[in-house]
């Protein structure tokens, strides 16, 4: 996580550009390897096995090692071997930038100094970002208060997050999030959740990532926001606000969901608090909306 929020740093600065970040962002993954990978190579798991679990996380929020524990797959110690190996498989960014000659030593070490201080970000809240634990990271940047709407806001986001990178691009990073009265949008995919609360749940985004995302979800040739683009949005819309609802149901709180709407360029004047999230994919920018 922190190769992503420091990459991105680089850009802002103009130190890097676009072509570069890709550039060793992908060096970067091609290097990290998910857990049935490393699973199957270890002789631990079946292909088979590793798919079972692939489609149980469609159904269920929870990790791949908890999943796989859970069906007998895998014991702990087997886990921790695997997690342990996982760590060992990233490649800093640093690195990177180093053996594509785009910075010196000197230049990183200088760069990375002045992150801390622009980024207000401690020495432990750098650790969170390199520990790669999501749930960890998004709490840095959720600092909204601790009301009842910011913690049902906090708990979509966080499975929203787990699910972009389970289904859809594991190179995602969050911005600040932040609450408005308008919002002004492209296409929005929007879903309601009614029962104990009455949510409005959205992904905003441009024609152009709309449809890079539902090729991501569906691994399908889609080149307009036609249908099957349409269709694959609402499908990823209708697996996180299942899972979304199956968890407040988990703690005694009754909900359903609405079927999906799809519009294009208009505008939401929010009846209460509207939650944003804007979060960077390598094929470029989502928000992602909730009011209660």
């Amino acid at each position: 996580m922190f190769n992503k929020y420091f990459g991105h740093y680089l850009l802002s600065k103009h130190i890097i550009t676009k072509e570069q970040l890709i550039i060793v962002l992908s060096d970067k993954n091609k290097s990290r390897v998910k857990l049935g990978v490393l699973a199957i190579d270890a002789g631990y798991m079946t292909a088979a096995q590793v798919t079972e679990v692939h489609n149980l996380q469609a159904k269920k929020d929870r990790r791949f090692g908890d999943l796989a524990i859970e069906n007998g797959f895998l014991t702990e110690e087997q886990l921790e071997v695997l997690l342990s190996k996982q760590q060992e498989s990233h490649t800093t960014l640093g690195q990177v930038l180093m053996d594509e000659q785009i910075m010196s030593y000197d230049d990183y070490e200088q760069l990375l100094v002045q992150y801390k201080i622009d980024s207000g970000f401690s020495d432990d809240e750098i650790e969170i970002l390199k520990s790669n634990d999501t749930d960890a990271i998004l709490e840095l940047f959720l600092d909204m208060g601790n009301t009842e709407e910011v913690k049902l806001f906090k708990a979509y986001v966080e499975l929203f997050i787990r699910n972009i990178i389970r289904f859809v691009d594991r190179d995602v990073v969050i911005g600040k999030p932040y609450l408005t009265e308008v919002y002004a949008y492209q296409n929005y995919a929007s879903q309601d959740i009614v029962g104990s609360y009455s949510m409005e749940t959205g992904l905003s985004a441009s024609d152009d990532v709309i449809i890079k995302f539902a090729m991501a979800y569906t691994n399908m040739s889609i080149t307009e926001v036609n249908a099957m683009a349409k269709d694959a949005i609402g499908e990823f819309m209708n697996c996180q606000n299942g899972l979304f609802i199956s968890n407040l149901y988990h703690k005694g709180i009754n909900c359903n969901i609405e079927p999906q709407v799809f519009r294009e360029k208009g505008e939401i004047t929010a009846q209460m608090k509207l939650f944003v999230l804007p979060c960077d994919l390598p094929f470029g920018n989502v928000d992602i909306l909730f009011s209660i």
